[in-house]
């Protein structure tokens, strides 16, 4: 006759929630009933605590089974079933961290090769965690492509030996530039005219842009208003003519 050992709290645990906590005899369920677990073949028997011997029972299911085996393999069967499907489960979820790791490995492989792109054009200067943290929230958002030509974009507008503030501004520019490249190509000029009208002039930044899209949508060629922006004198002359175009 086997020794009975208590089962540790652990393995009552794995077991009630391999069995959903539910009697595997009767179907009831937690918190319905006291869940206890039982020994399908009992301990009098030979039985023991290994987790393919043990089952869920409510009280009175496991209370009035005594020391009986089970008469037929089918609780067994579905006990080897569920095991076999939780260890499917582990495999894949072990599999899924795997790959996640993959990806977090790339992504910090990415975001070395776009700092080192971004440096290349920034002598002088380096990337601290904060801005690698950011490159990494923007490989999100955009392609490897979308920032480094964002990146070609803002430091062309440099000059040859840049100081500390005119990397910073570079550096922040690149996830404005991506945003604005997936404007349509109209919206994108405006703004290109609105940044000539901010370099030379005063705006009205709340209304510049209503005011250059209504005289767009009355005939204002954008190529017209890009020039015009380049040579306006004030922003009263931009906003008349604006207002004059698109009332008629």
């Amino acid at each position: 006759m086997s020794t009975r050992q208590p089962i540790r709290k652990s393995v009552r645990f794995e077991v009630f929630k391999r069995d959903n906590f539910t009697c595997q005899y009767c179907g009831a369920k937690a918190p319905d009933v006291i869940l206890h677990v039982d020994h399908i073949n009992p301990v009098s028997k030979g039985g023991d605590n290994e987790i393919i011997n043990l089952v869920t029972a409510c009280q009175p299911c496991n209370l009035g089974k005594s020391d009986r085996v089970l008469s037929d393999s089918s609780s067994i069967d579905r006990q080897r079933a569920q095991l076999e499907g939780l260890n499917e489960r582990r495999e894949q979820l072990e599999m899924m961290l795997a790959w996640r790791d993959e990806l977090q490995s790339f992504g910090d492989t990415t975001v070395d090769l776009v700092a080192e792109r971004i440096v290349a054009r920034m002598p002088g200067h380096s990337i601290n965690e904060h801005g690698r943290s950011l490159i990494r929230n923007w490989i999100k958002k955009f392609s490897v492509e979308e920032i480094l030509d964002a990146l070609d974009v803002a430091a062309d507008k440099m000059s040859s030996s840049p100081d500390q503030e005119e990397v910073n501004e570079c550096f922040d520019a690149i996830p404005r530039i991506c945003v604005t490249r997936r404007l349509p190509e109209v919206k994108q000029k405006m703004l290109y005219a609105r940044g000539i009208l901010r370099r030379r002039i005063y705006v009205n930044h709340s209304i510049v842009m209503p005011l250059m899209a209504n005289a767009i949508e009355a005939g204002l060629d954008v190529e017209e208003l890009i020039e015009f922006s380049k040579t306006v004198k004030n922003w009263t002359e931009f906003r008349a003519a604006m207002e004059e175009i698109a009332n008629g």
